[in-house]
């Protein structure tokens, strides 16, 4: 039987650990929400806090890592290195960030690029990844990093803010999102898992980097809903705090050739196919609950 143990039930927890309990793992992981745990234990997942990680990596060979580092790194490798040099684990799979990239003001950026992030968060990214990367090739565990972009999913997207009325619409010239579903995180993380060893960094976006605008335009024509009339970015940006400044001022399409040459084709290329299958689950659900 094959065990795997991740740190940091995650909101794409449930996915990922059905995805690999139907693959044959046993499924371990660490978290203190409450609700999640419940839910995880319910199909089979052994859930432990925060003060137990030490044996959750105890019972692992492979092992995914998605707590967020801190300026000092990579948490886990930092505090508990001696329990995975003890373990029997040869695999490591990081969940990294594409604000490792910086600004490139909208050009492609692909595995290769130069890494320029001037936000903190990104920066301690570029640290715990390095982080793990050196301890893997000290010990001889494979390491493999993926890099997320924006995260979207059913219980997180822009419908969602349609209908509780929490969306502007920005219009910024010439700006670029990126962004995956869940469903395409879990999938591509399962298959890495039932792989040999992989190791290196990978990128998981979508094929379709887009103006934000472009998706909110999607999102209301889909639910045949009258959009606002959006504002410029030049307008509001002195009522903006400097986190979303930072957030807007990132422009980069991020390339992901090697995603679908290692892992095959998305579930959900663009976010035309991911937004119109939340659409039809948020349909079904008020359906039901009429």
């Amino acid at each position: 039987m094959k065990n795997i143990s991740i740190l940091g039930l995650g909101n794409i927890s449930y996915e990922l650990c059905s995805l690999l309990i139907k693959a044959g793992f046993n499924v371990f992981g660490s978290t203190d929400n409450s609700v999640r745990k419940k839910n995880l234990k319910n199909i089979g997942v052994r859930v432990y806090t925060r003060n137990n990680i030490a044996e959750c990596i105890s019972k692992a060979d492979k092992l995914i890592i998605t707590i967020p580092p801190n300026n000092f790194g990579c948490k886990i490798i930092n505090n508990y290195s001696k329990e995975i040099i003890k373990s029997k684990i040869k695999w490591i799979g990081y969940l990294s960030s594409t604000s490792v990239y910086g600004n490139y003001d909208g050009k492609k950026v692909n595995e290769q690029s130069i890494l320029k992030p001037k936000e903190l968060a990104a920066q301690f990214r570029v640290k715990a990844e390095k982080d793990i990367e050196e301890f893997g090739k000290k010990y001889s565990i494979s390491v493999e990093i993926f890099r997320l972009a924006g995260i979207y999913g059913n219980n997180r997207n822009i419908i969602n803010n349609i209908l509780s009325k929490k969306i502007k619409p920005i219009f910024k010239e010439g700006h670029y999102f990126n962004r995956i579903h869940e469903k395409d995180i879990a999938r591509v993380l399962c298959l890495a898992c039932s792989k040999k060893m992989n190791s290196g960094i990978i990128n998981l976006s979508d094929n379709l980097p887009a103006p934000q605008l472009d998706v909110i335009k999607f999102a209301f024509s889909i639910m045949n809903k009258k959009m606002p009339k959006p504002v410029n970015y030049l307008d509001i940006i002195e009522d903006m705090s400097p986190k979303v400044i930072q957030f807007w001022e990132n422009n980069r399409r991020v390339d992901n050739s090697l995603l679908k040459n290692k892992y095959g084709n998305l579930l959900y290329p663009t976010y035309k196919e991911g937004l119109k299958y939340i659409y039809e689950c948020e349909t079904l659900q008020s359906s039901n609950r009429d």
